[in-house]
């Protein structure tokens, strides 16, 4: 063997002493409970901060714009109908703008607002389905007006079960399970909205489905077909947060997206030495050089 081959060799085993040390402090492998209850832990400090929607990063006037569910609760609707193949505070960022083009927020007003508004409005936005969003938002306001009587906080109206109102949010256009589910999570986690049973499901993201992936929550899966392993893996994924956390799957949704979208990169080189997961966290799939 030569010089530097041996060189080469101790660096390897170096490499994977740390990865060994990192994958876990105890030489048992942490259980499902326990990574599970880690994880509900780091999302308990949004479960008692109740001060509007977490995870992003917008300005104050934009923040509180959809943050005012009592005066303006179509801002939180519509921002989470265009929560979807963009940046999050993009989205949210979004009512905000629309504000500013109509001159207010008041639900009468963006009712009747020009579609060359809209269209200024949303092609300046950066949204990447700025176009489909011209047609989805006015939409739903007027949704909103038939169906609610322009209130749209009667969509999680007192008594209503976590279910139900995904089910409202679903009757949206361009409203899939995903945004359903989103929505109510928020409303109960960020907003304190109380529901009743049963809560709604989590929301299958590409964060969150990494993050269960390489906590060991969720084995992956090996098909020749991509399309129907990703289809498959997002339904086994709402189904395993059922089984982990039956009284409230949605409840694993924040922290898992949060781990994702701060350490649990894809990318790049997680930062596992800084994620919160870090003491129970198997690392499945991460490569040991990461």
């Amino acid at each position: 063997m030569s010089i530097a081959s041996g060189l080469a060799a101790i660096a390897a085993l170096r490499r994977f002493a740390i990865f060994s040390a990192m994958r876990s402090t105890n030489r048992q492998p942490p259980s499902v409970d326990r990574i599970v209850s880690c994880l509900k832990r780091f999302g308990a400090d949004s479960l008692e901060r109740k001060g509007g929607v977490g995870g992003i990063d917008i300005e104050d006037d934009a923040r509180a714009l959809v943050n005012d569910l009592e005066r303006y609760p179509h801002a939180f609707v519509l921002a989470c109908i265009a929560d979807r193949q963009t940046k999050a505070d993009i989205a949210w960022r979004l009512p905000h703008a629309i504000r500013e083009a109509a001159g207010d927020f008041e639900f009468d007003t963006l009712l009747g607002l020009e579609k060359e508004r809209w269209t200024s409005v949303l092609a300046s936005s950066g949204h990447r389905l700025a176009t489909q969003m011209e047609q989805l938002l006015p939409a739903a306001l007027r949704h909103i007006c038939d169906r609610y009587g322009g209130d749209a906080s009667r969509i999680w109206a007192n008594g209503s079960s976590g279910a139900a109102v995904a089910r409202r949010f679903l009757a949206f256009d361009g409203v899939g399970p995903k945004i359903a589910n989103m929505a109510v999570n928020i409303l109960i986690r960020d907003f304190g909205i109380r529901l009743t049973r049963p809560m709604p499901d989590i929301a299958v993201d590409t964060h969150v489905l990494r993050v269960f992936e390489r906590l060991g929550l969720l084995g992956k899966l090996e098909h020749s077909q991509l399309r129907s392993t990703k289809d498959k893996q997002a339904l086994r994924l709402q189904l395993r947060a059922r089984e982990l956390s039956p009284e409230w799957p949605g409840e694993l949704d924040w922290p898992a997206w949060m781990v994702g979208k701060t350490w649990c990169h894809a990318g790049r080189a997680p930062e596992c030495r800084e994620c919160c997961m870090g003491s129970v966290c198997p690392r499945d799939g991460v490569s040991p050089t990461l």
